[in-house]
């Protein structure tokens, strides 16, 4: 059979629209999920926790590594040149349709690029798997171990650079955004509480240092001096000590603290965090710093789902849609030619 028989047989149609189908099926809960990087850069707490633990991000995350496995599966690894065209087509019309549905930009082809990439590695790898040496009922979890091992590492891989490029032309301003996120999930609009925590603490510590200074002999002896100085300051002690004595008062608090806002509070933290030296070198290299978090976080995910969902996806659609005699006569073809080498 020619190649252009092969391209447009029935199986190959098959494998085309299976790819094609399984991207919108993902895009489309990954879209209605709202997950951006924007969101983890903002740091707003409530709308990620609003985005991540929602049914479309969950069924996102389950319909993720299908494209990748029904590649795996159908793939029959006898012609490197026709898997690698028909996976190119399948990605390509995949993300070329999702942009025009979905009105993704130029960040979501990004992705696809490297996605596209990454299979067609894939592809390779798999081919080169499949022609070593091996009993045929082990071959198919051998061929699948490695492949979802290898596309989740590309996965990983093509999501570290994109991330980069993405963040790098503007990283200082993502890094100060974070910052101010960060900040704003502590401190909130309503500083009341807060500064009356804050007045508290401070009230308890100094009242314990003025109870320590006070039962200290080197006080004591003070107390019986004639002194005007040291007299002066055990007066100023004892005052000390009964105001610390007295219940705490919104008067107290607004003489500690003056007319402090949320605005000013939040402007003067920002400003302590952004001149420590640590914070100095992560705000130069966030784009790095960045991607490595997301990343790590991901790789998890990755991990999960390709080496538990996706060696159980692989099987179903090997069982479903692959004959064992087109799986034999393949094993056998490669079988012959490196006979043939040899």
């Amino acid at each position: 059979m020619s190649f252009r028989d092969d391209f447009l047989s029935r199986e190959s149609i098959l494998k085309i629209f299976l790819i094609f189908t399984s991207i919108l099926l993902w895009v489309y809960f990954y879209v209605s999920s709202k997950v951006s990087l924007n969101l983890l850069i903002i740091f707003d707490l409530p709308s990620m926790v609003n985005t991540f633990f929602t049914t479309n991000f969950l069924l996102f995350l389950l319909f993720f590594p299908i494209t990748s496995c029904i590649i795996i599966a159908l793939s029959n690894c006898s012609n490197k040149k026709l898997d690698i065209l028909q996976i190119s087509i399948g990605i390509i019309l995949g993300f070329l349709v999702s942009v025009l549905l979905f009105g993704k930009g130029g960040a979501f082809l990004l992705f696809g690029l490297f996605y596209l990439c990454s299979h067609i590695l894939l592809t390779i790898l798999a081919y080169h798997k499949f022609r070593e040496r091996g009993e045929q009922k082990t071959k198919l979890f051998s061929i699948s171990n490695f492949a979802t091992s290898k596309i989740s590492l590309l996965l990983t891989i093509s999501l570290f650079i994109i991330i980069i490029l993405l963040i790098y032309p503007h990283q200082k301003d993502s890094a100060h955004t974070m910052e101010a996120g960060i900040v704003n999930l502590f401190v909130g609009d309503d500083l009341s509480k807060w500064l009356g925590t804050s007045y508290s603490i401070s009230k308890i510590s100094t009242k314990s240092a003025v109870e320590y200074i006070m039962q200290s002999p080197e006080y004591r002896a003070l107390e019986t001096s004639t002194d005007p100085k040291a007299e002066n300051y055990v007066n100023f002690i004892e005052d000390l000590s009964v105001q610390l004595s007295k219940p705490t008062t919104e008067k107290d608090i607004s003489q500690a603290y003056g007319n402090l806002n949320s605005v000013k509070l939040k402007n003067q933290i920002l400003d302590t965090i952004q001149s420590i030296p640590l914070m100095v070198i992560i705000e130069e290299y966030f784009a790095i710093v960045f991607a490595i978090l997301v990343v790590s976080i991901v790789q998890l995910y990755f991990t999960i789902a390709f080496s538990l969902l996706g060696l159980l996806y692989v099987y179903l659609f090997y069982k479903l849609l692959v004959r064992d005699d087109t799986y034999s006569k393949n094993h056998d073809l490669i079988s012959e030619e490196e006979c043939e080498r040899k």
